[in-house]
């Protein structure tokens, strides 16, 4: 039975994904912040605190199964504002949220990858990343950065048998994003269903063969 390691493993999106994968005969090390108590037979979590290096590193070596695939899904905001208006603290923290975690992440599941001679990575960007837009820096500069991490990973890895790629939506469809959304709008963004379904083609053995990968996932027109 393959072993995914999960990030951010309570959040909406990565909940979706880790019920994926179980379903699909896998199991799951989720590694965050604060536990959502779900159950599973399959299913191991361990507490983390994603944005401290040594943190991740003493969960990851805490996991009783060696990772076949890594999803990155620890991600956020601050409120929105311009370059001006910025915070130095937010902008810090908007980074170290998206940026540094799947950083910090990657570089703990790689050499247990190598020792394997397989693996897959997967990290969230986001395609205000790839098209900025205004009063969003700090957010475009930390989904950019995991974008651009990403394939610096790809290149790394793939001589050593691991891929990774990165999926980079518009807006996913979480309750907390319904929260500011119109009707119209929500009708439009991605299912976190779709996300995870793209991410499980990308760890399965026919994913294997894509490297370096940016996959938009826009919204619907």
């Amino acid at each position: 039975m393959p072993t995914l390691y999960l990030t951010g493993s309570s959040g909406a999106l990565a909940s979706v994904i880790r019920s994926l994968y179980l379903e699909r005969e896998w199991s799951v090390v989720g590694f965050d912040r604060t536990n959502d108590g779900f159950q599973h037979r399959d299913f191991e979590f361990i507490e983390t605190d994603m944005l401290d290096v040594d943190s991740v590193a003493e969960a990851f070596s805490k996991a009783n199964k060696m990772p076949r695939a890594l999803i990155a899904t620890v991600g956020g905001v601050k409120p929105w504002s311009t370059v001006e208006e910025i915070v130095p603290e937010d902008f810090d923290f908007v980074v170290r949220l998206n940026l540094h975690s799947a950083f910090y992440a990657v570089r703990a599941a790689l050499p247990l990858m190598y020792v394997a001679g397989v693996g897959s990575i997967v990290t969230i960007g986001a395609e205000t990343g790839l098209r900025p837009e205004p009063k969003k820096a700090a957010y475009v500069a930390a989904k950019a950065g995991v974008i651009a991490f990403t394939m610096s990973v790809a290149e790394e890895g793939k001589l050593r048998g691991v891929n990774a790629n990165v999926i980079v939506p518009t807006v996913i469809h979480t309750k907390a994003n319904e929260s500011w959304g119109s009707p119209e709008d929500i009708a439009k963004w991605t299912p976190p269903e779709s996300i995870a379904e793209a991410v499980f083609f990308l760890t399965s053995e026919p994913g294997k063969a894509i490297n370096g990968a940016v996959i938009r996932m826009p919204n619907k027109m």
